[in-house]
């Protein structure tokens, strides 16, 4: 059924599930600036607030960013070397080890600028009280949108490393076509992440507001509850564009079908219709009474990222 230990298997489906929540936690920081700009337009007190909340929920999800990568170098040891020996004559300074160290190292980073951001937030809180404000006053925001960006630089750093050859470059390769390789592929890998972070936001937003310590006006509810799934429908149209696109010109051209070509097209199903399913969160005015629509959209994601295993389970 498959050619890799079983205990391997498990773990590597649990980490395609749990990288759920790391990439939304390294989209969130971008979501959180734009969330403090947007009080510029007289939200400030809901922009505060927002940001807040997502400062949490992101410093809380990083951690998954560090122990993923961790737990993913250490099941490849395990595999290749055996659980007694998979460390022997490892040092997470050597070449082939630089990648998952140095990834590591930039997500604990991302993480303590979230922290300093909840710091400085705080003390902004106490001495200006933003939530009171309709606008921001010169001076209260360039920080804490600094320790955001920081943040984002960092997870999207954590995520770029993984894939750099330390080791050396390919044959054939040049150091301006790693680049542009790694680059642009963690580009589009990282605006995906808009998707997850935009429905875990809609899932505190919707818990908040459920245990009444919100305190929104319905109003505000449904301007946070639309800027939430704005996020979540964007993330993945790019990709699922893209992807339909080749499996229908795939199919249009003459010829046998490529191998697994059916299944690309299955595994493109959950996505679709939890874009759907923001796509109505987003258009529709009753955001309390269609938040299940959001627990639809991130169950549909969680089929899709567990989609490979199970093909290959039935097989």
């Amino acid at each position: 059924m498959q050619t890799i230990p079983f205990w391997l298997f498990c773990w590597q489906w649990i980490a395609a599930v749990l990288t759920l929540g790391a990439s939304a936690a390294s989209a969130m920081p971008v979501i959180i600036a734009l969330t403090l700009a947007a009080g510029r337009r007289g939200n400030a007190g809901l922009s505060a607030l927002g940001a807040r909340t997502l400062a949490r929920c992101a410093a809380a999800l990083a951690l998954l960013g560090p122990l993923l990568a961790t737990g993913g170098v250490l099941a490849l040891l395990a595999s290749l070397r055996g659980q007694e020996h998979m460390l022997d004559g490892i040092s997470p300074w050597m070449p082939a080890m630089l990648p998952y160290s140095t990834a590591v190292i930039a997500w604990i980073a991302g993480i303590a600028c979230l922290r300093g951001y909840l710091v400085v937030d705080k003390a902004a809180a106490q001495s200006h009280s933003p939530a009171g404000q309709n606008r921001w006053q010169p001076g209260q925001i360039g920080l804490r949108v600094a320790l955001a960006l920081l943040a984002a630089l960092c997870f999207f750093v954590a995520q770029v490393l993984p894939n750099w050859p330390f080791s050396g470059l390919p044959q054939g390769l040049t150091m301006s076509d790693v680049v542009l390789v790694v680059l642009s592929t963690t580009v589009h890998d990282y605006f995906t992440a808009f998707a997850p972070a935009g429905s875990v936001a809609l899932l505190v937003l919707a818990l908040k507001c459920g245990s009444g310590s919100a305190g929104l006006s319905a109003e505000d509810e449904q301007r946070a509850a639309r800027w939430c799934a704005l996020w979540a429908m964007v993330g993945f149209i790019p990709r699922c564009i893209d992807r339909w696109g080749l499996v229908l010109g795939l199919y249009l051209r003459p010829g046998p079908l490529p191998q697994g070509v059916a299944d690309q097209a299955l595994g493109l199903v959950p996505t679709t219709l939890a874009i759907a399913c923001w796509v109505a969160l987003f258009v529709l005015r009753a955001p309390r009474k269609l938040y299940w629509l959001n627990l639809l959209g991130a169950a549909l994601l969680v089929l899709g990222a567990s989609y490979p295993f199970l093909v290959t389970l039935s097989r």
